[in-house]
């Protein structure tokens, strides 16, 4: 449930409108007595508190046209443990300090947060509200809360004007701060254990420490460690620092086994219009070892240990109603690395995926997707296979064989420099069970990969050979299981090229992210 939908539903349970309204006694002297009136004065008491009637008039606008004035005097935040008191000060500062947004550098740091009325500031009910589920999405983003539970009441600290301060209470239930799960998966000629783990709040800032390691038949070892952390109390603005290293038995496309090292630091910014930006640096050692016999010569030639060193920049933008299995919205990613002195390779990468979804009606939807890549190497040497793209497989061009695409010698993969794909899906419910997640769908693929940079002069750089797709189509049931998207298709490839891996018949995919 989203933050919006916990707050909405916590401040209609409350009744609000039964709550006593607390009066004041303003303080006095003893009485004074004379002889001509025996009678006590009587005692002053303050107004009742708007709240109420706030409330009423906010459920039933039409039964009057006068809005009570509110104001906000405090935020108090209940429940949360081991955090520290200058985060929460952090937090809630755009909220309550009037001069966190006077700076440009302020009214872009917090954004929106900085339009919501102040303490102290004549307000309504609803903006109340709209103040009290922002806070609620920023704990909920820096993933302290698992249940927040959120009211308005009459403060308890007013002083200038008791009959309209109000406090926002969050009561907060905190997730856990420790998590470990292992998980085993077989399939077919393939098996993987994995145990995943991770610390929240290691710092009473939201800071998470996650750690993995999985062991298998095709990933023979993974491990990876990364901290991440929000930048001076922001749920918008992240940092992160990452280690990793894994040893992949690649001999389904590429007669040799590889392995990596890698650091990397990045720092993440979120806009208010849901925009994600990254930028990040990135040092690691690729190799190849455990070559086939049968490894081709050009394989032998490009299987050279490399060091890369370099910066990338990531924008993307997502408004599908699903990750997965999207009804409407429409999605963007795009990537520019380029790698930088300090490493043996040099090279400027760019890679783009976009996709619009749009719902027809009692459950049907279609979407249309493309992917590109292009890669320039800078210092007139081939590029590394760890860096060169591959295509083909259930997730891109369905019924083409795992990175079966492109140029090839003997039963090695060597990829490309540029390659383009794209698919159109039609998807529609299972007759009388629309409610599940299993999902019919028909697709149709096409696209192509080619080593278009050429290292010899007399050979000029040539993309002709992108605009002779090799494409495919067919019928499949998808299904989601958690973060997960299966497919089980039956199709066969349209165009194909001598070169191409084709697969007729049935074919399993299993992935995050489909074409």
């Amino acid at each position: 449930m989203s933050a919006n939908d916990v707050l909405s539903d916590a401040i209609a349970a409350r009744k609000l409108t039964q709550m006593p309204t607390e009066t004041h006694p303003t303080p006095s002297s003893e009485p004074q007595h004379d002889h001509s009136n025996q009678s006590d004065a009587p005692q002053v008491t303050q107004p009742p508190h708007n709240l109420p009637q706030a409330i009423e008039q906010f459920k039933q606008p039409w039964l009057s046209n006068h809005v009570p004035t509110l104001r906000l005097c405090a935020i108090r935040i209940q429940g949360l443990r081991d955090v520290r008191p200058s985060f929460l000060s952090s937090l809630c500062r755009p909220y309550v300090d009037p001069s966190a947004g006077t700076s440009a550098l302020g009214m872009w740091w917090y954004g929106d947060r900085i339009s919501y009325a102040l303490p102290e500031e004549a307000t309504s009910f609803q903006s109340l509200l709209d103040i009290t589920t922002a806070i609620g999405a920023d704990l909920a983003r820096l993933d302290l809360a698992k249940d927040i539970a959120a009211s308005l009441e009459p403060s308890q600290l007013s002083r200038n004007n008791p009959a309209e301060d109000v406090d926002i209470v969050l009561k907060i239930k905190p997730t856990k701060r420790f998590f470990l799960r292992t998980n085993t998966s077989v399939g077919q000629s393939e098996g993987t254990a994995s145990v995943q783990g991770k610390i929240r709040n290691v710092f009473g800032g939201a800071e998470t420490l996650e750690g993995s390691a999985s062991l298998g038949t095709r990933t023979r070892h993974a491990y990876s460690l990364v901290f991440t952390t929000p930048v001076l109390g922001s749920p918008d603005v992240w940092a992160s620092i990452s280690a990793l290293a894994h040893h992949r038995d690649m001999t389904s496309y590429l007669s040799a086994h590889e392995g990596q090292h890698a650091v990397r630091a990045a720092c993440m910014m979120t806009s208010p219009e849901g925009i994600r930006n990254e930028l990040a640096y990135e040092a690691s050692h690729r190799y190849f070892h455990h070559l086939l016999p049968n490894a081709s010569i050009a394989l032998r030639q490009l299987a050279k240990p490399s060091f890369k060193s370099a910066f990338s920049y990531l924008v993307e933008l997502d408004t599908r109603d699903d990750t997965f299995m999207a009804s409407k919205g429409h999605f963007f990613r795009g990537c520019l690395e380029f790698a930088a002195p300090g490493g043996d390779t040099s090279f400027l990468k760019a890679e783009s995926f976009a996709s619009i979804t749009r719902s027809i009606g009692a459950g049907w939807a279609w979407s249309l997707g493309i992917r590109s890549g292009w890669l320039h190497t800078l210092d007139g040497k081939p590029a590394s296979l760890s860096d060169r793209f591959m295509l083909g497989g259930p997730t891109d061009l369905r019924m083409f064989r795992i990175n079966s695409l492109g140029p090839r010698q003997n039963q090695d993969a060597l990829g490309g420099d540029a390659f383009w794909a794209a698919g159109a899906s039609l998807l529609a419910p299972i007759p009388t069970r629309s409610d599940w997640p299993l999902k019919l769908h028909a697709f149709f693929n096409a696209g192509q990969l080619t080593q278009a940079q050429s290292f010899y002069r007399a050979i000029p750089t040539s993309y002709s050979e992108l605009w002779q797709p090799s494409a495919s189509m067919g019928v499949g049931l998808l299904f989601q299981q958690g973060p997960v998207r299966v497919e089980l298709n039956f199709g066969l490839p349209v165009l194909a090229r001598r070169s191409d891996g084709t697969r007729k018949g049935l074919q399993f995919g299993l992935g995050l992210e489909f074409l």
